[in-house]
């Protein structure tokens, strides 16, 4: 499986009663470098593409790839900060993806499969890449706007918000508290708001993926996915939520 998107620093900072009171976490973070992480842990051979920095940040989530057995050896570093995402109480206040949008270093030799997502630059979004691959799991978060093109091999999963105004239908639709769906086969939930939000979509791209390649039924791929998502919504922060994933 290659996975190809944007490689973060991940700062979550959960304020309570005064600055001097803050939890804060520092994580390997971005949804591909997540799915990546998920896949290679459920025993799936990965090779992840990106940028980072050749700072200490980039480093260590180089190391961090390496500790869960994702394949870095494509993993570019440049001369430009790791790119950073910050969040206070899980809403983002700062953001600086720069990095991402530089161009990649891709080999001719594909894998069967990949996931990539729209965190990195825009002409590979629509390049011909996708041809290349058997399937094509398609993130379309966090901007769906930036596709303007589908080939048939290429399978689009988004959350609600994202795939109401996007070009093309998603074949699969996140929608949060409230389940998923995939056609006409729905997965519902009670809507009861999670403790932490960030990383959901991320766990359920990784079980989805995972249950596709294993030639699972839709229902129980999506069953699968929905329910794994709540059992590790107590987790702070996406890396966490994927390092605990158990379904």
């Amino acid at each position: 499986m290659d996975v190809i998107g944007g490689i973060f620093l991940d700062i979550y900072i959960v304020k309570n009663d005064g600055y001097h009171n803050s939890e804060i976490l520092q994580l390997p973070g971005g949804s591909a470098l997540n799915v990546a992480i998920g896949l290679s842990q459920l025993g799936h051979n990965v090779r992840m593409f990106g940028n980072v920095g050749k700072d200490f940040v980039g480093n260590f989530l180089l190391e961090r790839l390496s500790f869960h057995a994702v394949n870095v050896e494509w993993i570019k570093k440049v001369d430009q900060n790791t790119a950073t995402f910050i969040t206070m109480n899980e809403k983002p206040i700062a953001i600086d993806r720069r990095i991402n949008d530089l161009d990649l270093i891709i080999p001719k030799k594909k894998s069967e499969y990949l996931f990539i997502t729209t965190e990195i630059n825009e002409r590979l979004i629509n390049s011909d890449i996708f041809q290349n691959y058997k399937k094509t799991f398609f993130d379309i978060g966090p901007r769906p706007k930036l596709i303007n093109k589908r080939c048939e091999n290429v399978f689009f999963i988004g959350n609600e918000k994202e795939c109401e105004n996007f070009l093309f239908n998603c074949d699969v639709v996140k929608l949060g508290e409230k389940g998923a769906k995939w056609g006409e086969k729905i997965v519902s939930l009670s809507g009861k708001k999670t403790p932490y939000g960030i990383g959901m979509g991320d766990v359920f791209d990784t079980v989805l993926i995972d249950g596709i390649l294993n030639n699972l039924e839709k229902e129980q791929i999506l069953h699968n996915a929905v329910n794994a998502t709540q059992r590790i919504s107590e987790y702070l922060g996406a890396y966490n939520k994927i390092i605990n994933m158990k379904y």
